[in-house]
């Protein structure tokens, strides 16, 4: 598998790889079997909408049936703050994660199944949508990917690249281990950010707050 850094520089770089490779900058990843997870639950979606008349609306349904309902996968309400919910590796076994994590697996098994199913940040949450209709149908993969009308700006409705994403997740687990009171994770975090692409101005802060976070270790 490529490092983190190769593929943050490459601006074909997909999710899965993404996640994978940010996930074993932390810990050791068996990236063949996240793959192939996420393969064979792509294999299933394909059958599942292909029992369908194939709409957005079925097809969105077909998703939620399958990985909400038969495979389970859902937010963990009970230790959100976890590392491990941010992991793709993880929350594939555990079938728990983040919003931002259970999106990724939406997207990346539905790409597998041949649909279209982007990610979309929005303030405070992350959810995923079929772009195939004047309007999105929306699923929230951490209630089980049951369908969702956000009351948000137009403008804020829009697939993410895979940059983006993984962006949110770094910043996530940012957070996530300065709360935990590892010092030497979040550092790590936060260095692996200025690897993928933002502006001047973006880069710049992030480099600022890296420097901050250096500074606490002397």
């Amino acid at each position: 598998m490529p490092r983190f850094s190769e593929l943050a520089a490459a601006p074909d770089a997909t999710l899965d790889m993404l996640a994978l490779a940010l996930a074993a900058e932390f810990h050791e990843v068996d990236a063949d079997g996240a793959i192939a997870e996420l393969d064979a639950l792509g294999t299933e979606l394909r059958r599942t909408a292909d029992d369908t008349d194939r709409t957005p609306e079925a097809i969105a349904g077909a998703c939620t049936r399958t990985l909400g309902v038969v495979h389970g996968f859902l937010g963990d309400r009970a230790t959100y703050d976890h590392p491990d919910n941010s992991m793709l590796d993880r929350v594939l076994t555990r079938r728990r994660g983040l919003p931002i994590l259970l999106s990724v697996v939406y997207v990346e098994v539905a790409r597998r199944a041949g649909i279209r199913l982007a990610p979309v940040g929005l303030p405070g949450h992350f959810v995923v949508a079929h772009f195939g209709t004047a309007s999105p149908v929306v699923l929230d993969p951490f209630a089980g990917g049951g369908r969702i009308t956000p009351e948000v700006a137009p403008a804020l409705m829009r697939p993410w690249t895979a940059h983006e994403v993984t962006m949110r997740i770094l910043n996530n687990l940012v957070a996530t281990y300065d709360r935990r009171g590892d010092l030497g994770a979040a550092i790590r975090a936060a260095a692996m950010r200025l690897a993928l692409p933002s502006g001047i101005d973006a880069h710049e802060r992030l480099a600022t707050e890296l420097r901050a976070q250096q500074a606490r270790l002397n």
